[in-house]
């Protein structure tokens, strides 16, 4: 406890208001069950100091996996959760480190450490203090435009004291946001509009990059298809993973891999490399940018999005994401025949039917597939990326053929443009079969055909 200060107060709040944003009335499902693992690791990281890195997350990784949904119904139960899992481990901790009482690692459960009075923190005092520290106030210059002393923005930001009609909407005024932000019939409601988006609220939203979660991450997912690319990444550095639903819910730090410039799927401009934000600063990234020129932890205000300069809306009910209808396979035409049943619902053929015809030369590559009774065929293409997405068509055609209903982790795959992970998808699905494989895709020029 000794090594607890401001920042660790920080990061316990934000990654609290991540755990009820994310979590509150939804039900426990492999998206959601990723970012409770990670934002309850990044406090368990901060209470347990002598645990190993391993425990650390082995503890948080089951409490994930083990939530139910009442746990998870609203803010109240989401902070109830935490606070029991927290308590859990203290005991098994303090145990297994042979810390009592009278030292300072030890964890009393339920006790004196800063953890569990943040743990009771309502929303309104949470959104106080995200809200301050974006605005880059002080509690004595906020309590100068509020009109009240320092001593009684501390009451608020503690859950001490609620404030009163008039100040709440002077709070709203200093701090740059709509007043029924901090109106009193919200006190009590996760602000779930910050952490569940249709699409990524960055100033220049693109294209998202699709990569694994790493190879150290569990296996949320049913199959190793889902899981690598499972992780959505736009170009201003946030990372996303999306529910059943269809939300993008903002992937906490950790060590999955980032896009490189080469990546198969572009994302419209280059990856932002800005220093990544932790869960002590105002977050997701993609709606709290960093200040330009910041260094280091200097008091610099955010700017704040105009998300919050506008009245708070119920989220909707998603409807189901439309269906994607795959025409059947065209056999016996030319390539400009195929290309353009393909464009009836692929996005690159569809941009590729009505593109002008560029010059040969360049790199080329090979792609080499096999059928039963045949000997190998092979395909060339200008780049690996185009090599890729006819592969991802040729075993979209026999998931269709083999399987009826096309697999719906291949065609979410698809038409997110994961091309490489659809022909790992097929492959999952078909692993004795000689019908479909890629072989190494080969560098070539046009001159040496």
């Amino acid at each position: 406890m000794s090594r607890w200060g401001k920042q660790q107060d920080r990061l316990v709040v934000r990654a609290v208001d991540v755990l009820s944003g994310v979590l509150s009335g939804a039900a426990p499902e492999p998206a959601r069950r990723v970012v409770a693992s990670r934002a309850l690791l990044a406090v368990e990281e901060l209470v347990f100091p002598l645990h190993e890195e391993l425990v650390l997350a082995e503890n948080a990784d089951a409490a994930a996996r083990e939530a139910i949904d009442e746990q998870w119904a609203d803010d109240a139960a989401v902070r109830g959760w935490v606070t029991e899992t927290l308590t859990e481990h203290a005991s098994s901790y303090n145990e297994l480190h042979e810390v009592w009482e009278d030292d300072p690692d030890h964890v009393e459960p339920q006790g004196e450490h800063p953890v569990w009075a943040l743990l009771e923190m309502s929303p309104f005092a949470r959104r106080l203090r995200l809200l301050q520290e974006a605005a880059a106030k002080t509690a004595v210059g906020l309590g100068g435009d509020v009109g009240v002393g320092a001593h009684q923005i501390g009451h608020w930001a503690a859950g001490r004291s609620r404030p009163g009609e008039r100040e709440r909407e002077a709070l709203a005024g200093a701090l740059g946001v709509h007043p029924a932000w901090l109106h009193a019939s919200r006190d009590e409601q996760p602000d779930v509009q910050l952490y569940r988006f249709a699409s990524c609220p960055c100033e220049k939203p693109t294209a998202m990059a699709r990569l694994g979660l790493g190879r150290e991450e569990p296996a949320w997912y049913d199959s190793p298809a889902e899981q690598d690319a499972a992780v959505h990444w736009c170009g201003c550095g946030q990372a996303w993973v999306k529910d059943a639903a269809g939300w993008l819910l903002p992937l906490p730090p950790g060590e999955e891999p980032t896009p490189s410039d080469g990546d198969l799927v572009d994302l419209g401009h280059p990856l932002s490399r800005r220093p990544s934000v932790t869960l002590d600063e105002p977050w997701p990234r993609a709606l709290w940018q960093p200040p330009a020129g910041r260094k280091g932890r200097a008091r610099t205000a955010y700017r704040v999005h105009e998300l919050l300069t506008r009245e708070p809306q119920t989220l909707p009910v998603r409807p189901d994401v439309a269906r994607v209808v795959v025409p059947e396979p065209v056999w016996g035409a030319g390539s400009a025949e195929r290309l353009a049943a393909n464009a009836s619902w692929c996005r690159t053929c569809r941009a590729l039917a009505g593109a002008p015809k560029g010059a040969a030369g360049g790199p080329w590559v090979l792609l080499h597939r096999s059928e039963p009774e045949r000997e190998l065929s092979t395909w060339t293409y200008p780049t690996e990326k185009d090599a890729l997405h006819h592969g991802a068509h040729l075993a979209m055609t026999y998931l269709q053929l083999d399987d009826g209903p096309l697999d719906s982790v291949a065609l979410d795959l698809f038409t997110g443009q994961a091309h490489a992970q659809v022909i790992a998808r097929f492959l999952e699905l078909h692993p004795e079969t000689s019908q479909f494989e890629v072989a190494e895709l080969v560098p070539m020029r046009a001159d040496e055909f």
